[in-house]
């Protein structure tokens, strides 16, 4: 690894609050993200929901998976950017 490849350890900490700030924001979101994309299928696929519920179908697995894709990737992205604009900054 080079020299250059490792944050100095003041640093370190400031990707580890951003990293947690957009695991949240990543989370929620993506949550919502994935309930809206759920929402357009059930609609396509022309889907009646129960009375008294969420007006989705299906929308665990909707719901989940832009959960975790959320947490996961924006944290990952936001890092990414922060680290190079770090490289190009020297």
């Amino acid at each position: 690894m080079a020299d250059g490849d490792t944050p100095p350890v003041g640093r370190a900490w400031g990707y580890v609050g951003v990293g947690c700030l957009t695991f949240a924001a990543g989370f929620f979101g993506g949550g919502m993200i994935g309930v809206f994309i759920g929402w357009i299928v059930g609609m396509i696929q022309g889907c009646k929901p129960p009375e008294g519920t969420f007006p989705i179908c299906n929308i665990h697995p909707y719901w989940l998976t832009g959960m975790v894709l959320g947490a996961i990737l924006l944290p990952t992205m936001t890092i990414w950017r922060l680290r190079s604009s770090d490289r190009q900054s020297k």
